[in-house]
């Protein structure tokens, strides 16, 4: 059985021989698995950002140093596991803890730099959406086919290059845009959306690895998917609240 994936963490699980039955030896990969280790990820970035802010006047020197540092390992570490299924366990965990110092960071600068408040909202919009979207899959209300996937891609795709071209002519002046808080407002829904896509095609590789019998090892992949597309969700739901808010004022 083969799937198709957005999510690099995925594609090698997409092209792997281990996705015949024939090759599944030992325990394989579940649902409950997949959600425990997904616990223990958010867990780890819940408690570095706990532990941020209980400190976060002491850290402040060190903030950006967090947040640069932390994007930049992080980055590694999903790139690491997409293509290494030995090392996934341990670069899932140390993605994990870069995104508690990136997100603990940038909310604890949001929180206590912007407006107190917009962390909360942002964690549970980001929850009511993960919630409503895995009801509306596992009912059949979104499902996930081909097309879907298609749609998505060419659109991500399209986003890329679009914000690739505009900064590189923003550098030079040539901005073609006016930047108004509308422009801003729709771009901000518009990735939300996509994010929340991105979630439900992660639901379905997690559907599609469980019922092909996917080696139980395949599990961490799979969560570091999951964890990967929901902070980024919650990223954009913290950038809309931070919008709507510089609006208020």
């Amino acid at each position: 059985m083969r799937f198709h994936s957005k999510n690099p963490v995925l594609t090698k699980i997409a092209s792997s021989s281990e996705t015949s039955y024939s090759y599944v030896t030992g325990k394989t990969a579940t649902f409950s698995g997949i959600a425990i280790k997904t616990g223990i990820l958010l867990a780890i970035i819940f408690g570095i950002s706990a532990v941020i802010w209980a400190n976060i006047e002491a850290l402040t020197t060190y903030l950006p140093l967090m947040i640069i540092s932390g994007m930049i390992i992080g980055f590694i570490s999903v790139i690491v596991a997409s293509v290494s299924n030995r090392a996934a366990p341990f670069f899932t965990i140390l993605y994990a803890i870069c995104e508690g110092l990136v997100l603990g960071s940038i909310s604890g600068i949001v929180d206590f730099g912007i407006e107190a408040g917009l962390v909360a909202n942002a964690v549970l919009i980001t929850f009511v959406i993960f919630g409503f979207l895995l009801v509306a899959y596992s009912t059949g209300i979104f499902k996930v086919g081909f097309t879907f996937r298609k749609i998505f891609m060419t659109a991500l795709f399209s986003i890329v290059i679009f914000t690739f071209i505009y900064s590189i002519l923003t550098l030079f002046g040539l901005s073609f845009i006016k930047v108004s808080f509308e422009f801003l407002l729709i771009l901000s829904i518009i990735m939300i959306i996509m994010a929340s896509f991105s979630l439900l095609i992660d639901f379905d590789n997690c559907k599609m690895a469980v019922s092909g019998g996917l080696p139980s090892r395949y599990e961490w992949n799979l969560s570091l998917g999951l964890l990967v597309s929901l902070v980024w969700l919650y990223m954009e739901v913290l950038r809309l609240l931070i919008l709507l808010a510089s609006r208020r004022d």
